[in-house]
């Protein structure tokens, strides 16, 4: 099987396989992600072998794909040919039924909200944490200001150790998690007992996003009975 591609705009390339035309794969760049071009598949179908390299040399850039697992046929194609996976994202809706810990956190918990004194305290800690999150997949590539005008939500809520510091915040929008932020393992789990009391006592569903790769997250995560069976993935070709 001989696969042969050719870049026939800016942005796009034609793919033949065995002299078929069977498709195109489109480039694109994430002001946010910069590191990596990011490729989006128009295939009619997956052949074994793809000449990824020959877009990398081309590019003269590495390489990200973004796609759910469900894909199966793309996850092999990209497996199969020096794709690495390096990150697994799950989105769940969950209710009080759902939980595998019992929600029984005294921490004591503060709102917040864009007009607050802390907020712009709050969205640099953001912005901290998630840089250091993404580092070891696809690195944030852009400045804080820029991060602060188009990432954060304009509530949540923060906990804070004995000395007034801010240990944990989450970010909220109604009853979705946006964000989750932690600078305490100890306390992290107390946190978030008491953000899940406090949106349930609010909501009968939130949901969130939550990276294998975010520790916090994972935490959050681990609190519920859900399937991760299914995840949207993060595969990088360097």
């Amino acid at each position: 099987m001989s696969v042969r591609i050719k870049k026939i705009k800016d942005n796009q390339y034609h793919v033949w396989c065995d002299e078929q035309n069977i498709g195109t794969i489109t480039t694109y760049h994430n002001e946010f992600h910069n590191k990596y071009l990011y490729l989006e598949f128009n295939l009619s179908k997956y052949p074994i072998y793809f000449p990824f390299s020959e877009i990398k040399q081309i590019e003269g850039k590495s390489l990200q794909v973004m796609t759910d697992s469900t894909n199966t046929d793309l996850v092999h194609l990209l497996l199969q040919n020096g794709f690495k996976c390096k990150r697994h994202c799950y989105t769940p809706k969950v209710t009080k039924n759902d939980l595998r810990v019992k929600l029984n956190s005294n921490c004591s918990l503060y709102t917040f909200d864009i007009n607050n004194k802390k907020y712009d305290i709050l969205c640099h800690l953001l912005y901290k944490y998630y840089q250091a999150m993404h580092q070891s997949v696809s690195q944030l590539t852009v400045s804080e200001n820029t991060f602060v005008k188009e990432v954060p939500t304009q509530t949540g809520y923060y906990s804070t150790n004995e000395d007034g510091k801010i240990e944990n915040l989450i970010f909220t929008e109604k009853n979705e998690i946006a964000y989750i932020c932690s600078f305490s393992e100890k306390s992290c789990n107390l946190f978030i007992q008491a953000i899940l009391s406090k949106m349930f006592s609010k909501y009968s569903a939130i949901f969130f996003e939550a990276d294998d790769t975010d520790w916090s997250a994972t935490k959050l995560l681990d609190c519920f009975n859900v399937d991760k069976e299914n995840s949207f993935n993060t595969y990088i070709y360097i």
